[in-house]
């Protein structure tokens, strides 16, 4: 059965959306960059450059980031081809929120050189990708909660077994 877009709830068209600006989002090369404010001539310029979202086990977190967008929209789109008995709305949320610490702990804690003078951190990218990684995670939440799936409980035997 095809769905329109508006057709969809307000949670869902905010995950969706934030997951696919986080996705385009990830390919600018300005989520990490580096800067050299240091001693020598100044030619060398103050900006050295950038990477995107794709490296490093800022990777992972993409992934988790497009997983979860997709488990959105196919329970969206196509909710009959989703198992039955899985918290679909946790399992999205689960793994926004898992994408996004990842991608947040890649721009703080980057591998870089200790020289002098070289600043490496989050770029205008990693800051707007951090933004949209937190939307997808709150809007998944948020239809958690108003799906009213419950977290499934671990079964423990109360007996243990007999010798």
């Amino acid at each position: 059965m095809a769905a329109d877009f508006k057709s969809l709830g307000k949670l869902d068209q905010g995950a969706l959306a934030a997951g696919g600006v986080a996705i385009i989002l990830s390919f600018i090369s300005k989520y990490v960059v580096e800067s050299y404010d240091g001693p020598g001539p100044s030619t060398i310029g103050s900006s050295l450059g950038g990477f995107n979202a794709w490296t490093s086990y800022a990777k992972l977190g993409m992934l988790l980031l497009v997983a979860s967008t997709a488990i959105v929209g196919v329970k969206a789109f196509a909710k009959d081809s989703l198992p039955a008995g899985v918290p679909w709305n946790l399992v999205a949320a689960g793994t926004a929120a898992l994408g996004t610490v990842l991608l947040i702990l890649r721009a703080l804690f980057p591998a870089g050189s200790d020289l002098p003078g070289l600043d490496v951190g989050p770029g205008w990218s990693g800051y707007l990708l951090w933004i949209a990684g937190i939307a997808l995670t709150v809007f998944t939440i948020l239809s958690f909660t108003e799906s009213g799936e419950k977290i499934p409980e671990l079964s423990r035997k109360k007996n243990p077994p007999d010798a």
